[in-house]
């Protein structure tokens, strides 16, 4: 009975596999299941020539949300904007380092290996935008592209900070900053950092974001002086915002920032043989190229 029953079972199923099949070829790609190709366009040559054989750094803009944190609801980047995109990133950020250094090796060497490009911003479940990441060393996640206009400077500066800031963590996961520079405002880091009241020049941080521990006020301290330029950020030191009378002639404040104004130059000099001051002027003048 039991051989009965288990013959029946074959026949059955052999019966629905012939039933099943089709004479017909089943040869359609299945998107994102190795299927998924595409011909080297005018923008896959271009960066090619300009990002991946210049720099050794690959700037991939076609969809894939594999390279994104699923928590995210993202749209692809316009593909009008990859290159205006990549321009500004070479002309404020990578140029500078390359030519003070003196060498156009040195991005190959310390530069992270892949840029990713999201049209849109990471938006936080705190109602927060994520504008760029950096992901080991290796990798930085750029966010907003579809936005980005290059003959606005406000936006262009906002792009070069966000690129200098993510940078200067990856330079120090190679060469670690001066611990120093945690005992300079040990006190004035917090969890609290998004909603804190005081004027953050005046106790010694240049944004809200800086409080949120030393690494990051590392990073921001580094960018915000290579954006400005040095002319503003003195300016903003000694007079950070007349609304807040306690920011005019605040010397504690003052003397804070310049201390770790110092450290961030003499890291750069000890750690990479970098002429600070002179890379802030580089920085400059790329910004003043971008959108032209």
């Amino acid at each position: 009975m039991k051989f009965y029953k288990t013959v029946l079972l074959l026949l059955i199923i052999t019966s629905s596999i012939t039933a099943c099949r089709k004479d017909k070829a089943l040869n359609a790609d299945i998107t994102g299941l190795g299927g998924d190709t595409w011909a080297q366009g005018p923008i896959d040559k271009w960066l090619y020539d300009s990002m991946v054989v210049t720099n050794n750094i690959e700037m991939k803009y076609k969809w894939d949300q594999s390279e994104f944190d699923m928590e995210y609801t993202l749209v692809p980047p316009l593909e009008e904007q990859v290159i205006p995109t990549a321009k500004a990133v070479i002309r404020m950020w990578i140029n500078p380092y390359n030519e003070e250094a003196g060498d156009s090796s040195f991005m190959k060497i310390y530069s992270p290996k892949q840029i990713v490009l999201s049209g849109s911003l990471a938006v936080q479940t705190d109602g927060s935008a994520v504008q760029g990441l950096a992901e080991g060393g290796l990798k930085i996640l750029l966010f907003g592209i579809n936005s980005f206009d290059p003959t606005n400077f406000s936006q262009v500066s906002e792009m070069g900070h966000l690129m200098h800031h993510e940078f200067t963590h990856i330079l120090n996961q190679k060469k670690a900053y001066p611990i120093e520079f945690n005992k300079v405002t040990p006190d004035g880091y917090s969890g609290n950092w998004t909603v804190a009241a005081e004027n953050s020049w005046t106790i010694g941080f240049v944004s809200n974001y800086a409080r949120k521990e030393p690494g990051e006020d590392f990073a921001e301290q580094t960018s915000y002086m290579l954006i400005m330029g040095k002319a503003a950020y003195d300016s903003v030191v000694q007079h950070p915002f007349p609304d807040f009378p306690d920011s005019l002639n605040n010397d504690d404040g003052i003397a804070k920032l310049k201390a770790k104004e110092k450290l961030v130059v003499d890291y750069f000099k000890d750690a990479y043989n970098l002429d600070f001051y002179s890379l802030q002027n580089k920085v400059q003048e790329g910004l003043k190229k971008v959108g032209h």
